[in-house]
């Protein structure tokens, strides 16, 4: 996974009728009168204003898997399910009804991983679930098991090559509560159960990992000004490969972090 990183603002208009929504459904005097609200903007959500403002956010990718829509369709999905939450255990709980209209819950998601998550979404052991109408201060501090792909956490989870693709693999020097998110979020997500995209994954590495056999076997040539450009060439590649716009840029990081010598590595992080 890669952080993704919010430029801007959305859409001016969308935002404030969103707002109104929001404003009516927290002033509605029981749950029958949100169900209404909630039924009459069904889909709001999906307006194209505010799906290709966040589209753009990451280069049209899956904000889980960094995969294109050849994976499968993408949608806005709600991190925090606005419906009913299941917990591990299988028993539910009231949804996040108050955040269906708040873009900063919205994921770009591909279908198979959103229809994979669904209501999904467990807070960590001793930790409480943050009560309706909290502020963001109050959500962040909820202890949520599912790695939110707008923060930091997103390093928990890495890459490797096996025999029939590459898969999402915890990350390295992680304490037990990480990898207990990592584990998670991989399973509740799906990361690994598709073919196509595990296929897809294995490709973008073994790409990586012809740039960087073209870096050694650079030290084999003759003359140094050629052993020069193949090496430049090939961190060239690698470089490319990271770019935050690339599809499975983070495939491509852990490849280069865990293959390459370390010179390239600072070559093409530095």
């Amino acid at each position: 996974m890669r952080k993704v990183v919010i430029t801007g603002t959305p859409p001016a208009d969308w935002v404030a009728e969103a707002d109104a929504i929001t404003a009516r459904l927290r002033a509605a005097p029981n749950e029958a009168a949100r169900k209404t609200i909630l039924q009459e903007k069904e889909g709001f959500w999906r307006d194209d204003r505010i799906r290709d403002w966040l589209l753009k956010q990451f280069s049209n990718k899956c904000w889980y898997t960094e995969a294109e829509e050849s994976i499968s369709p993408i949608h806005v999905d709600h991190f925090r399910p606005k419906g009913r939450v299941k917990n591990l255990d299988g028993t539910y709980e009231p949804g996040y009804w108050w955040l269906t209209f708040n873009w900063k819950n919205y994921v770009i998601a591909g279908h198979l991983i959103n229809s994979k998550k669904s209501d999904v979404f467990p807070i960590l052991d001793g930790e409480i679930r943050a009560p309706a109408n909290c502020s963001e201060m109050i959500l962040k501090l909820e202890g949520a098991v599912l790695i939110d792909p707008l923060t930091d956490e997103t390093r928990l989870i890495s890459f490797d090559r096996d025999d029939d693709g590459c898969i999402a693999v915890l990350a390295g020097g992680i304490d037990d509560i990480e990898k207990f998110k990592a584990e998670k979020t991989i399973e509740i997500l799906g990361l690994n159960r598709l073919d196509k995209l595990n296929q897809k994954r294995g490709k973008k590495w073994d790409e990586c990992l012809s740039a960087i056999e073209d870096y050694k076997g650079a030290r084999a040539q003759g003359a140094q000004a050629l052993v020069w450009l193949m090496k430049e060439t090939a961190i060239a590649r690698l470089k490319d490969n990271i770019k935050y716009e690339a599809e499975f840029s983070s495939v491509a990081e852990a490849c280069i972090r865990k293959k390459a010598p370390e010179p390239v590595v600072a070559a093409v992080f530095g």
